[in-house]
């Protein structure tokens, strides 16, 4: 893997993010999760996607949960 052209998706400050292997060398260790490296900005990019989906669906779970009780 060449390190250099590497994508990372990470949680910072309770955010997903992606960034470059340039700015992930410079962030402080206990600034961040590292979730996942990808080779491409798109499939880092996907993920991302993909992370923010699931948040989204499990939020919609929770505020259905509060609707029923309100019935």
């Amino acid at each position: 893997m060449n390190f250099q052209n590497t994508w990372y998706v990470i949680e910072r400050h309770n955010k997903y993010e992606v960034v470059s292997h340039a700015v992930f060398s410079e962030l402080a260790s206990d600034s961040f999760v590292m979730l996942q490296n990808f080779d491409t900005h798109h499939e880092a990019l996907s993920e991302l996607g993909r992370l923010i989906h699931l948040e989204i669906q499990e939020a919609h779970k929770k505020i259905d949960g509060l609707d029923g009780r309100n019935q």
